[in-house]
């Protein structure tokens, strides 16, 4: 009875201790496009009680090495952004890691994430300039582009393209397009 009752009382201070419990896993926009930046967000309870390190594994082979929540670091929720360069469904897995001196948080938590369309071909960025215009070049990863007049006297298109997340239209004389975001 006394090895209980001492045991008990031991492991109570030991659940004030325990550290916040990851619980929630969400993304958005989902389902996203490729090449399309998703925000995540980890939610978890008990935020408040302390600090832990939390591992992340987006699915697609990149892995976040562990990061300490709390104390002197950003605590719950946490938000982070990852792009997916091919379609397909990937199961985003946050989980509790030791990060140096923090001890892992409690929970792991699962999220399945779907990136939908293929990536952009050659020939089929052409489709994105506008009349009189063609493409220069490929298309780059980040989705910017550059269009050039066909012929002398090109117009103006009268609307703005529309451009893919992370780059913004341009429009000069010899060229228009998407370009890097800055």
């Amino acid at each position: 009875m006394r090895r209980t009752l001492l045991a008990l009382a031991l492991a109570a201070p030991l659940t004030a201790l325990a550290g916040p419990t990851i619980d929630k896993i969400s993304a958005t926009p989902s389902p996203s496009k490729v090449g399309e930046a998703i925000t995540i967000t980890i939610e978890a309870s008990e935020a408040e009680n302390g600090m832990c390190g939390l591992s992340l594994n987006w699915g697609d082979g990149n892995k976040m090495p562990p990061k300490k929540v709390g104390g002197n670091h950003k605590n719950f929720p946490l938000t982070m952004q990852h792009t997916y360069a091919k379609p397909g469904t990937y199961e985003i897995k946050a989980d509790g890691a030791r990060a140096e001196t923090y001890l892992p948080c409690m929970g792991k938590v699962k999220y399945m994430h779907t990136v939908e369309g293929a990536p952009a071909k050659a020939g089929a960025a052409a489709s994105a300039c506008p009349e009189g215009w063609g493409q220069k070049g490929k298309t780059a990863k980040d989705g910017s582009f550059t269009c050039t007049p066909k012929a002398k006297g090109a117009k103006k298109p009268e609307k703005e393209l529309a451009c893919p997340a992370g780059t913004s239209y341009f429009y000069g004389a010899k060229a228009l397009g998407c370009e890097k975001a800055q």
